[in-house]
């Protein structure tokens, strides 16, 4: 039997992910949409012998066209079929959340699931719910539960099997808009009927659309009507806005607001709040203009000396385990280009780099903490006024925090900015911060060569990469043209995440650092090791490395930097990660790279390994967003900025006696 599939949809910061995790655990699979690059998450979970795919749409506050999250959300539930549409609603934030349930059922959609999220935190704030009575008035049954704690998770489960086989038929209420506003329903149905569209969508909802003017659907109009007919029917709706003297979707979006707090007051009552709520306590110093943003340093340096303190240790264990490993394997291997290759080469590139595991994942375990949170979004609000004042708009935050993950899916998030300047500026300075790769390479630089110190040396380049970033953002803006957009973001109630959705969260953004350890980190450590032992073993005569990095080591040198560090930077273009690799193989082990470089020669490499092009995949995801002018204008200039800075930082510490 095919397993039923469950849609998972609602407003960001709903708990919807949490609900996901609750119902599916381990059993999930993290991907992209076909023909997008927005995350797709699926999952599977079991009820009464029955299977169920559970599929997590992109949050979204509306179903129009303005962006891809949206579109992919509403082209699923059109098209993708669901046995069940489960949508989450906050309880805090009802009539903002009913707006997308509204959306929902006006698609035709009769086969929902009200999940009232956040039950508890509504009480508290002195909201009550009926949701019997909830249930009753939006024709769709409702089920309170706090996912945090896992309250109501049975019921939910319940409530998706009973909808699933038909057993509860939802008859969902959808409004009535003014008599102006119905007649231009009315007419536009009527232009519609008798074509293909009727048959795929509800007519009332492709007439809303197109009075919306909803640019998908107006092209899918277009197509099926003709331009002509098409035009007869925006004159119309170009008739109706200028009798109401402003745009139709704010008259719509009014009257559908208003059609929804009518509605609450027939379930929901406001009482008093149980005293000042924990997040208003908070939020008094973590936004405060000046305390907060002494809080926010306290907070990173935190983190990074938490990454720092556990994962330098586990580090260290790994990068003794696997230099074990190969002592132990070299007897046994008795061909000695095979054993060179194995033992120097994949063992001590790859196992270098994979030693690094603990503190990537370590920093999404961190970052992950702190986003479920809801800090994150506190960080965006405190950062806003300082990055308008560098040509990016507010909402450019959170791309740059998405950085510190991978820059990949960072630059594919500029796509929910508006603007086009907006995101080309954000795009272009995004590559700038500092990813879990380049966590790896200043990690082991910076515990290699500076010790206790080292959660301070990675703060110092951190600290420098966003300053770059904001600096290079305030000249870009300066030649793209067009205006900023308004900023708005959500603060969410404080929560503490649990340990299995940080665990989870946590593995499935690190594991990519593995997958690349056994794919391209391999091929480059086997490619490296090649070329420095061919034609001739280093020492011996000059191999292929060599003879690349002897090449370049005149442009290295104005840094302070060497052959070997112009052959790691040259193959960290592939993957970050690479530079390590390289390191390893070229020197063999890290007390041998201890006393190739000083600390001042460790400190530069690391900083510019920060700041000079980004990888092949980043560079592609930049030309897929953008163009590829823009894609090598990005790499040209990041290669300048990267120069300089390594030429001033060497130099400057040499004179300072570094």
């Amino acid at each position: 039997m095919a397993m039923r599939v469950v849609a998972l949809a609602g407003n960001p910061n709903v708990g919807k992910t949490t609900i996901f995790n609750d119902l599916t655990g381990m059993r999930q699979h993290v991907g992209n949409w076909p023909g997008v690059t927005v995350e797709k998450k699926e999952g599977v979970f079991e009820y009464r012998g029955e299977r169920f795919l559970v599929v997590d749409l992109p949050g979204t506050y509306s179903l129009t066209a303005h962006s891809v999250d949206e579109l992919v959300a509403r082209n699923f539930l059109l098209n993708g079929n669901p046995d069940v549409v489960v949508n989450v609603v906050d309880s805090t934030s009802v009539l903002r959340n009913l707006y997308l349930t509204v959306e929902i059922f006006e698609m035709g959609i009769k086969n929902v699931v009200v999940a009232l999220n956040k039950i508890d935190l509504a009480e508290k704030k002195g909201i009550k719910i009926d949701a019997k009575k909830m249930s009753k008035v939006l024709g769709v049954p409702v089920v309170p539960l706090n996912a945090k704690e896992g309250r109501g998770l049975d019921e939910l489960k319940e409530a998706i099997m009973e909808v699933a086989h038909g057993k509860v038929m939802g008859t969902p209420i959808i409004p009535q808009y003014d008599p102006d506003v119905e007649r231009e329903i009315e007419h536009i149905s009527k232009c519609l009927e008798g074509t293909k569209l009727v048959s795929k969508y509800p007519v009332r909802w492709l007439a809303l659309k197109l009075l919306q003017r909803d640019e998908e659907i107006i092209k899918l109009v277009r197509r099926h009507l003709g331009e002509e007919k098409l035009n007869e029917i925006m004159t119309h709706i170009g008739e109706l806005e200028a009798k109401y003297g402003r745009a139709i979707d704010l008259i719509i979006a009014g009257q559908k607001f208003e059609f929804i707090d009518r509605l609450t007051h027939e379930f929901m009552s406001y009482g008093q709040p149980k005293g000042e709520t924990f997040t208003d306590q908070l939020d008094r110093i973590l936004i405060h203009p000046v305390y907060g943003f002494i809080a926010m340093a306290f907070v990173f340096y935190a983190l990074f000396k938490f990454v720092f303190a556990f994962g330098l240790p586990l580090q260290n264990w790994l990068a003794d385990a696997f230099t074990d490993f190969g002592n132990w394997l070299a007897p046994y291997i008795a061909n000695e280009t095979l054993r060179g290759l194995v033992v120097d080469g994949i063992i001590g590139g790859v196992g270098m780099v994979l030693s690094f595991f603990p503190l990537v994942f370590l920093l999404f375990f961190a970052l992950t903490f702190l986003e479920d949170l809801g800090y994150m979004a506190r960080v965006a609000v405190l950062m806003e006024g300082i990055l308008r004042k560098f040509g990016l708009p507010g909402k450019a935050i959170i791309p740059l925090i998405l950085g510190l993950g991978c820059n990949v899916p960072a630059v594919m998030a500029t796509r929910t900015l508006d603007d086009e300047k907006d995101r080309l500026v954000t795009m272009f300075v995004n590559p700038f911060i500092p990813c879990s790769a380049r966590l790896s390479v200043i990690s082991f630089l910076a515990g290699t060569f500076f010790g206790s110190n080292s959660a301070l040396i990675a703060l110092s380049i951190y600290l420098l990469a966003f300053g770059v970033a904001l600096f290079s953002a305030w000249i870009v803006s300066h030649f793209v043209p067009g205006e900023g957009s308004p900023f708005v973001i959500e603060l969410p109630e404080y929560s503490i995440p649990t340990g299995k959705t940080l665990l989870l969260h946590s593995w499935e953004r690190s594991k990519e650092f593995v997958k690349k350890a056994g794919t391209v980190i391999l091929a480059g450590a086997i490619a490296i090791w090649y070329l420095s032992n061919f034609p001739a073993p280093m020492g011996t005569g000059k191999s292929y490395a060599e003879k690349l990095g002897y090449l370049l080591e005149p442009y290295v040198r104005l840094m302070g930097l060497d052959w070997k560090a112009a052959v790691s930077l040259l193959f960290g273009i592939i993957a970050k990660e690479n530079v390590i690799s390289t390191y390893g193989v070229l020197y063999g082990s890290e007390e041998a790279i201890r006393n190739a470089l000083t600390s001042l020669q460790a400190y530069t490499l690391a900083v510019v390994t920060t700041l000079y092009i980004p990888c092949i995949a980043t560079i592609g995801a930049i030309r897929a967003e953008s163009n590829w002018k823009w894609a090598a204008l990005v790499t040209a200039y990041m290669i300048t900025v990267a120069s300089l800075v390594g030429i001033l930082i060497w130099h400057v510490g040499l004179r300072m006696g570094w």
